[in-house]
């Protein structure tokens, strides 16, 4: 049955709504055609093979057929139609066959599958006009004329309670079936369409992620622009102005003295440095992007290499400026990539020392607790504006407090990816005019 079911109401074309609307129709024909039998078998063994018995194979011969009928031609109303036709008449004539309500055991009830099948299948209108009809059987049976058959003669009170039981029950049956099998199908529809809405929140949220993303690489690009142009300009400018000088003292034919010359080449060297610093940086934006880092943990000493590090920066300082380094706690080893860390050690540092030109000493400081690590570096520099410091580790981002101080805006975004790809988490404190605090806090 489910086959056939399947077979009949499935086109391509069609809407779910129409194949539901197909499937009901199959399945209250099919359920009439079957009662067709048995009511003409229950007559015949009754009542004999007379009028009564073949009436309802007059609906089997008309509504069986339909079914192929309609489904060869495409067009499913026809079977609708032949149903409502016969359900209608072919239980009128069986009522008028027997002759009284009582005696036909209220055979007349079938007749109301019409309007009803008219409201499901058809139009409200069409379900009007069904009902008017039914009416009109209804009146007509109730005013009464002369049976069409002897058959009332042989119905019994046994037979009569059989009838009715068949023909309250049998109705009920068949528009249970169908209203069991529309809210099943309702039911997968809905289930359906939840999936779907889920489906579809979810790629509307994969979506919004994307173009976030695709907003927050365009931002990028627009910022590197502007950063580049800028940042470029100056070390170049020098690469120029000093190539000029040294041209113009060699077109002299002038001895340039040793000092001189390697002023003029410290400088070019210099501004080399400074572009490659540069590119560097944004490789490693590069990198941390599209999540190309390597990563190779190691049992590390972090305070021989904090050490090494500190003695490193300490030469390099030209105003006499040392970074103060404190160790709290009982020491032990940690498992991190020690080149990740030397580099977001690096740039928070030098950012240390730049930002605080003429004040105290930096400090980095290590805290071994029992559970985390904390490494700190605190500088008494210029501080952050609080407004600013919800983007500061965003690259390219510099407040607006050291727009005369150069910087690319990529070092703390940098130490940020980097110290995370390690494990670590960093936050930042910080005061406007007071100074700063950047902690790294790695588990045990």
């Amino acid at each position: 049955m489910k086959k056939l079911i399947n077979i009949y109401s499935y086109n391509a074309l069609d809407s779910e709504e129409l194949r539901l609307t197909k499937s009901l129709v199959l399945i209250v024909a099919a359920s009439c055609s079957i009662c067709g039998l048995v009511w003409a078998g229950f007559y015949s063994y009754f009542l004999g093979f007379g009028l009564t018995a073949k009436i309802p194979l007059v609906f089997v011969a008309i509504v069986a057929p339909s079914i192929f009928i309609s489904h060869f031609i495409g067009n499913y109303k026809l079977l609708v139609y032949a149903q409502l036709v016969c359900i209608t008449w072919i239980s009128a004539l069986i009522q008028w066959s027997l002759g009284s309500i009582n005696d036909s055991g209220f055979v007349i009830s079938w007749c109301f599958l019409g309007p009803i099948g008219a409201l499901l299948f058809l139009n409200q209108k069409s379900a009007k006009r069904w009902l008017l009809m039914f009416l009109i059987i209804v009146c007509a049976t109730a005013i009464g004329f002369p049976p069409l058959s002897s058959d009332a003669e042989k119905v019994t009170e046994n037979v009569r309670t059989i009838f009715y039981l068949m023909n309250i029950g049998a109705p009920s049956v068949v528009i249970f079936i169908a209203a069991s099998y529309f809210l099943k199908n309702l039911n997968e529809q809905r289930e359906r369409n939840t999936s779907l809405l889920k489906i579809a929140e979810a790629n509307n949220k994969q979506l919004a992620v994307s173009l976030e993303r695709e907003k927050e690489l365009g931002q990028l690009k627009s910022s590197f622009v502007s950063m580049a142009s800028h940042q470029f300009k100056t070390p170049l400018a020098v690469i120029q102005s000093n190539a000029e000088l040294y041209e113009l003292l060699a077109h002299t034919g002038k001895i340039i003295e040793p000092i001189k010359f390697a002023k003029i080449t410290g400088r070019i060297t210099g501004a080399i440095s400074v572009m490659t610093n540069l590119i560097d940086e944004v490789l490693i934006l590069g990198k941390s992007t599209s999540g190309n880092i390597d990563y190779s943990p190691e049992n590390v000493n972090l305070i021989g290499l904090c050490q090494k590090l500190t003695s490193e920066f300490n030469l390099m300082q030209q105003d006499g400026r040392i970074i103060d380094f404190k160790v709290t706690g009982e020491p032990y080893k940690v498992q991190l990539d020690p080149k990740l860390l030397i580099h977001s050690l690096s740039n928070l540092i030098s950012n240390a020392f730049k930002y605080s030109i003429g004040k105290k000493n930096p400090k980095l400081g290590i805290h071994f607790k029992p559970t985390q690590l904390v490494v700190s570096i605190e500088d008494y520099g210029l501080g952050i504006p609080k407004e600013e410091q919800l983007n500061l580790f965003q690259p390219f981002f510099r407040a607006d407090n050291v727009a005369e101080i150069k910087g690319t805006g990529l070092g703390l975004n940098i130490a940020k990816e980097y110290a995370e790809v390690n494990k670590g988490q960093i936050t930042a404190r910080s005061t406007l005019g007071e100074g700063s605090c950047f902690e790294i806090t790695f588990k045990r």
